[in-house]
């Protein structure tokens, strides 16, 4: 799935101690469901809990936390409202420079299954939907809002001040 190899990314590129020992992260799911939109184009959505393990972490954990943060900005920005719990963690301290790390995410992935007309399916995974406003923080760039449209009233409105 899309999402897990782009957070996957995402901590490595935080994380340079994984470059040397990519082995030291492990990345499963639990208590996964997929449900159908029942639409023309055949979509379906994953729904799970992604658990990223690193073993003998020497970075802060500030460092791993931000990454995921900067990562669930652009993959999963509900996560990212006031009050929303982000992810949760768990942390066994080996020793006074080491730590294994377990960060468990509620995500989410969209997938649109497309026939073709050899009879095979092509998938395309979904990103998340733009968010309405410029976010000046996100990994991603400054993107200007999309423009907000209205419709003209042609009817008669009641008179409100009358």
């Amino acid at each position: 799935m899309r999402k897990i190899e782009t957070l996957r990314d995402a901590i490595y590129g935080a994380l340079p101690e994984l470059k040397r020992d990519p082995d030291r992260i492990r990345i499963w799911i639990e208590r996964g469901s997929a449900k159908s939109t029942l639409t023309e184009n055949r979509g379906l959505c994953f729904a799970f809990q992604l658990n990223v393990l690193v073993v003998e972490m020497a970075t802060d954990l500030a460092v791993l936390a931000l990454a995921v943060f900067m990562w669930l900005r652009t993959n999963q920005p509900e996560l990212m409202v006031p009050n929303a719990e982000g992810f949760s963690f768990d942390a066994d301290i080996l020793d006074n420079k080491t730590a294994d790390v377990l960060i468990q995410l509620q995500l989410d992935q969209v997938v649109v299954a497309t026939p073709n007309p050899d009879g095979s399916v092509a998938l395309d995974y979904r990103g998340e939907p733009d968010p309405l406003f410029t976010d000046p923080l996100s990994i991603t760039g400054t993107q200007p809002p999309p423009a907000l449209t209205g419709f003209e009233a042609t009817e008669d409105l009641p008179p409100w001040d009358d």
